[in-house]
């Protein structure tokens, strides 16, 4: 095997934009973070430290801060785009939603395109060839910046890049059920079975107090609208999803941890702990335990508080309300429970259209939101790519690869599929004594772990994480092919 190609072990490391706008002094504080941040592998949180939010104001005029690795060799410069909309900055101070109108993936495809040619220029790389190199919605821009910017960018590769904006996607539950029944058949039944009785119980009052004390509910019960329900029920499905993705932090951390796969499906199957109703308490107690909660949401106002607020205050700065935008107004990417081919219950797309209104306002309504996915898949093409020297990666179960191309298109727009079992990409919630569901977001994550005999193959993200011993051979098989095609291209 040739040398590995990873993105993230380049050194030369540079921020968009940090020449244009920022101080000398400014651009050594924020490339000193940024170098602590990437030597203790902490991507996942580097745009939250108190440098970038004390120095924001240095960069005027652009709605993101791009991670940008400049990386330089005798073949070819690559820009890495490692993208998360939490990184908004412009000339207002606040998220409201008349500034996050300057939010979206056009801006951030100019903003990308600026930056290349102007950082060519200044640093004399005009005649370099550059690849575009980015990870789940990053990839999406990397993809795009190659197909709207061909003169800009000699190829480009999308790691678990999701291309097709879609309202409803569903297939998201459908992976996560596929991923339960390969674990064990009977598990994704008895959640499904305890997800229908949950539902049937929120329909009558009687059962309220039940309700509230069997899954240690922080209030009472107060179902004025369905938005209510399904609120509740999304806050029930995300702690299935911990328990299959929280191995990842089981071995990246080292500790022993009761959130994994096999926790939860040995409790859903025991016919000795009662019905799957009762076994799915458990479920729901242990992970209030696991996390130090004392008791989970069942208040919509909570996630609409969360989202609704447009602070810019570093001590309130989330991710979720710039990304939800960007969901409402381009993408959807409204993971629905509306497929029969999964095993959860209460999410239905009405809820999320109701989300994007009260959220942002009544004006972002449904007709809205759907012309918004229909825009963005008729200016990006969607699955029709209309391109050439894009390399199209994916997880077998990584949920966003339904989104994603996974087979070759021609010669010169391959895919690297990559099979196996996966655990899904961690999700960040606050350290708070009452658990309440986020708007997800997508981040890139490591990706292959071993429980006992159990293999969990490539997941998000997963060529783009640094290579370790623990990675399947398929893997590291998928990253030399990454490699090798560029080289291929850019010799051309």
């Amino acid at each position: 095997m040739g040398s590995v190609f990873n993105p993230w072990k380049w050194k030369d490391i540079f921020l968009a934009y940090l020449l244009t706008n920022c101080s000398l002094y400014e651009v050594k504080e924020i490339e000193r973070s940024l170098q602590s941040a990437f030597e203790g592998h902490d991507k996942a949180n580097l745009m939250s430290s108190w440098t970038w939010y004390k120095y924001s104001t240095c960069f005027q005029n652009i709605h993101f801060y791009f991670i940008v690795k400049l990386m330089l060799s005798s073949i070819f410069s690559t820009l890495i785009i490692a993208t998360n909309s939490v990184n908004l900055s412009f000339n207002y101070r606040d998220l409201s939603t008349a500034s996050l109108r300057y939010l979206s993936s056009r801006q951030a495809l100019a903003d990308i395109a600026n930056f290349r040619t102007e950082i060519a220029r200044k640093l004399g790389l005009t005649e370099n060839k550059w690849v575009a190199y980015g990870g789940s919605y990053g990839g999406s821009l990397a993809v795009w910046s190659r197909i709207k910017h061909p003169n800009l960018f000699a190829a480009a590769v999308g790691s678990s890049a999701p291309i097709q904006a879609k309202l409803n996607f569903y297939e998201y539950k459908e992976v996560i059920g596929r991923i339960l029944s390969a674990h064990n058949s009977e598990c994704p039944k008895a959640v499904k079975e305890a997800f229908a009785i949950l539902v049937q119980m929120l329909k009558r009052p009687k059962y309220y107090s039940k309700l509230e004390k069997d899954f240690m509910l922080c209030e009472p019960i107060k179902i004025n609208s369905p938005k209510d329900t399904a609120f509740l029920m999304v806050n029930m499905i995300c702690i299935v999803h911990s328990f299959v993705r929280k191995q990842i932090n089981k071995i990246i951390k080292g500790e022993q941890d009761e959130l994994n796969i096999d926790n939860l499906c040995d409790n859903m199957t025991d016919t000795s702990l009662g019905s799957p109703y009762d076994r799915f308490t458990k479920i729901v107690h242990l992970f209030l335990k696991s996390k130090h909660m004392d008791c989970l949401s069942a208040n919509y106002n909570d996630e609409l508080e969360q989202l609704s607020n447009p602070s810019l205050d570093y001590l309130h700065i989330k991710y979720d309300r710039q990304w939800f935008y960007q969901c409402c107004t381009e993408f959807g990417f409204f993971e629905t429970t509306d497929s029969k081919n999964q095993p959860f219950s209460g999410t239905p797309l009405r809820y999320f259209f109701q989300l994007c209104s009260d959220v942002f306002g009544p004006e972002f309504s449904r007709d809205l939101v759907a012309q918004g996915v229909k825009t963005t898949n008729k200016y990006y093409g969607g699955f029709n790519v209309n391109g050439s020297k894009i390399i199209f990666s994916n997880g077998s179960n990584d949920p966003w690869h339904r989104l994603g191309i996974t087979k070759d298109i021609s010669e010169d727009l391959p895919a690297v599929f990559i099979k196996g079992n996966t655990v899904l990409n961690s999700q960040r919630h606050t350290n708070r004594m009452k658990y309440i569901y986020r708007a997800s977001d997508v981040y890139c994550h490591k990706r292959n772990y071993k429980v006992g005999s159990k293999e969990y193959g490539e997941g998000h993200c997963a060529d783009v994480s640094e290579q370790d011993d623990t990675d399947s051979a398929e893997l590291i098989e998928a990253r030399e092919k990454i490699f090798q095609i560029l080289q291929k291209w850019l010799k051309q």
